[in-house]
């Protein structure tokens, strides 16, 4: 009798593993209760190998999502999936990380983004036409979102720099030098805060809501002597200065 029990013991546990194993990918997204601005099509492969072609969050696309389940991640109860999407012949941000799930935590490590900086910019309520060229690169070594009540910004170490910046306006090319700021956490907030060296004189802190997926932003614009000579003229459409010659900027 122990060993028939046995016996049965090892079939089920082989037949929840080749269920486990051979899971249609689109099965498991099809039994989650996505939020209502997350839109996903055309789902393949497994669990363990997956693909997404396409994926929108309030009509922002990106494309060909790869995924890859860590077995092993599985034995200790905390899955972790290496994650790739987009690439450099197609629309949309481009990018991959590591995202771990454990008790009420997200954990992301290793993550590298590469999205237009005219895609960022045709969503910013700028006072002039702007054409923004070259792109945004966003990379964290860490980041954790603690989602216990509501999804919230617990621990972030990050960086994002604007590659080869330069905007067309007032039928200018302006190059606008190195523009870089820290990324990290504040009262659950993801914040992003320019750092002071840019021809700009730009300080400028900018404030992303996970909760709510709300952006909001403020700082100054204080021209120096690096300040663009084309720019110069722009300068009318942000107001007065203040006492200190700075422009101030908000969203």
């Amino acid at each position: 009798m122990k060993k028939w029990f046995a016996v049965m013991a090892i079939f089920l546990s082989s037949y929840v593993f080749f269920l486990v194993a051979t899971m249609p990918l689109a099965f498991l997204i099809n039994n989650i209760e996505l939020p209502k601005n997350i839109q996903i099509d055309t789902v393949s492969g497994s669990i363990w190998q997956g693909e997404i072609a396409q994926l929108a969050v309030n009509n922002n696309q990106v494309q060909q999502i790869k995924t890859e389940l860590s077995f092993w991640s599985l034995l200790i109860l905390s899955p972790s999936v290496d994650v790739s999407f987009g690439d450099a012949t197609s629309a949309g941000p481009e990018g991959r990380f590591t995202l771990t799930i454990s008790s009420n935590k997200l954990q992301l490590h290793d993550v590298e983004l590469f999205i237009s900086a005219n895609d960022i910019a045709k969503k910013l309520p700028l006072p002039i036409p702007v054409t923004a060229q070259g792109n945004i690169e966003l990379s964290f070594r860490e980041l954790v979102l603690n989602s216990s009540e509501k999804l919230v910004c617990q621990q972030a170490q990050g960086q994002v720099s604007w590659l080869r910046s330069g905007v067309v306006a007032l039928e200018n090319n302006i190059k606008l030098g190195k523009i870089d700021a820290d990324l990290n956490c504040e009262k659950g907030d993801l914040i992003a805060q320019i750092l002071p060296k840019n021809n700009l004189g730009l300080s400028f802190t900018a404030r992303l809501s996970l909760a709510d997926q709300k952006a909001s932003g403020q700082g100054y614009l204080k021209p120096g002597k690096n300040f663009p000579a084309e720019l110069q003229s722009a300068l009318s459409f942000l107001g007065r200065p203040d006492n200190q010659g700075r422009y101030q900027l908000k969203f």
